[in-house]
């Protein structure tokens, strides 16, 4: 069942009492204990990859389960194992149903733990109501239709690239094939254990991806940022407002800012230079074997000139040898410039898969409390927020909420793309945080990020921007509770509160902090 829009719905017991935290009376309960929490966030320390278990309290005393990705990063130590027991920890704290899963975007590390080689057998098990997937997966939109072809086409050009750098006797190129297999990573290619070969790079995440599409008795949902907020069936005053990926080709391929304001393409959409980009790469990978025309070379055939019917000098000759083909001077060589195209094409691949990220903030309508998970959103999602308008329903009458009002309101941030410097925006974003309960959560580990070549996730001055928005407030995956001494900002009263609302699991597995 396709659904676009769903009409705001009020609770369906509206005298139900709420379960928002707060010392009990002495004719319910013993003075030391209290109400069960509105929501409790599972945020899972699994590794460099997202998985967080929401849990709302339901009027009937019920849970109201919603997953957001399950997934981690190719490269992990592990990885199997680990997302077994992810995936049996859900299970068993959602006792056995999901009412929602939410597939944010096709990546690796945000959908393996779906896939047959890691946990399917035991989500198998799990009773799931619904999944939610972004108007992108929708068969009947043709932008969304198109989008998925061009990255299926990038992402088969991008593992040809990678595969003939690797067997390139040049060390430089073998050396730039490790960063284009950390890229591949996030399709689920890891090309230290096999070849990628033609046809078969972006078969495995799809396939994790489209696990819950496709199986019986699973609702799916394609969710449209236009749409009316969503309801929470039995949840007292909750409600989801769907804020991206936008329905503008323009923001989804606008992943870095620009300081004239205007929209940054690293690398144009047009089929037909990924096309070509993919048959050079695939020439030089497999040599003779490729059987391929010249006419698919990157370069227009204007610029094409066979060596065997150049004609020069005897003297211009002679130059030639003495220089340009002595010993060491190789690096006067120009013909495998133009590879550097593989490095951009990785970044544009990457970007635009972000931008088609489902962002959610819900919102309990009593408090105004809002969360935030904008999954992996980098800048042409954001700035779409900022002119995102719903009208709803409230005790005054119709009032307006807004993208830039949900943010102001927020009072639990999922740290965008695992801390990347672009993907949480400054004065679109972050700085429009301002509520003062504000508390935010980093999914990543420092050293698998490493191992994948970036250096710089965590942003160091993001993280140090967050760890000043949320008065130490900071959730980091690879890390210990925030201590005393990184709550100094804090009242004595605030950090108490702060401090007994999180707790870590005995065995890592994840961070739990409760609301309400």
């Amino acid at each position: 069942m396709v659904s676009t829009t769903s009409p705001t719905r009020k609770p369906s017991t509206p005298g139900a009492t709420r379960t928002r935290a707060g010392p009990a009376t002495k004719s319910v309960a013993p003075p030391t204990q209290r109400a069960a929490p509105r929501l409790r966030i599972r945020m899972y320390a699994h590794g460099l990859g997202d998985c967080l278990l929401l849990r709302f309290a339901k009027a009937d005393g019920g849970l109201f389960n919603v997953l957001i990705d399950c997934g981690i990063i190719t490269m992990a130590t592990g990885a199997r194992q680990t997302m077994k027991r992810v995936a049996e920890d859900i299970a068993q704290a959602c006792e056995g149903r999901l009412d929602v899963v939410v597939m944010t975007h096709e990546h690796w590390d945000h959908a393996s733990g779906f896939s047959a080689q890691q946990a399917q057998k035991i989500f198998d098990a799990i009773d799931i109501g619904e999944v939610w997937y972004g108007w992108t997966e929708d068969p009947q939109n043709q932008l969304g239709q198109r989008l998925r072809q061009e990255r299926a086409e990038k992402v088969q050009a991008l593992a040809m690239a990678t595969l003939a750098l690797q067997r390139s006797p040049n060390l430089a190129a073998q050396e730039r094939s490790k960063g284009l297999a950390a890229m591949l990573g996030f399709f689920g290619i890891d090309p230290a254990a096999a070849e990628p070969g033609a046809g078969q790079p972006i078969q495995r995440t799809r396939a994790a991806f489209e696990y819950l599409q496709k199986r019986r008795g699973v609702k799916t949902r394609y969710l449209y940022p236009e749409q009316a907020p969503m309801s929470l069936p039995g949840v007292a005053q909750g409600r989801v407002f769907v804020l991206g990926p936008p329905q503008d080709e323009s923001l989804i391929k606008k992943s870095t800012p620009s300081k004239k304001a205007r929209e940054v393409y690293e690398l144009a959409a047009e089929a037909g230079l990924v096309t070509s980009l993919g048959a050079a790469f695939r020439r030089m990978a497999l040599g003779e074997e490729a059987h391929a025309p010249l006419d698919d070379c990157p370069f227009d055939s204007g610029f094409q000139q066979s060596s065997k019917k150049s004609r020069v000098s005897p003297g211009l000759e002679d130059l030639i040898v003495a220089t340009w083909d002595a010993p060491g001077e190789e690096w006067r060589m120009i013909e495998e410039h133009w590879t550097q195209a593989a490095e951009t094409l990785a970044l544009n691949l990457d970007a635009h898969t972000n931008n088609t990220c489902v962002v959610l903030a819900f919102e309990f309508e009593d408090t105004g409390e809002v969360f935030l998970f904008p999954a992996d959103a980098q800048v042409g999602n954001w700035l779409s927020w900022q002119d995102r308008k719903w009208r709803v329903r409230s005790a005054a009458g119709s009032v307006d909420v807004t993208g830039p009002e949900l943010l102001s309101r927020t009072v639990f941030y999922k740290v965008g793309h695992h801390g990347s410097h672009n993907a949480t925006l400054s004065a679109a974003g972050l700085e429009q945080m301002n509520s003062e309960a504000l508390m935010a959560f980093i999914p990543v580990f420092k050293a698998q990020a490493r191992m994948n070549r970036w250096m710089n996730m965590p942003f160091n001055p993001l993280v140090n921007k967050l760890m000043e928005k949320t008065a130490g407030r900071l959730v980091q995956s690879d890390e210990k509770l925030p201590t005393a001494q990184q709550l100094s900002g804090l009242s004595p009263g605030a950090r108490k509160k702060f401090l007994s609302s999180i707790q870590r699991d005995p065995g890592g597995l994840y961070f739990e902090c409760s609301f309400g």
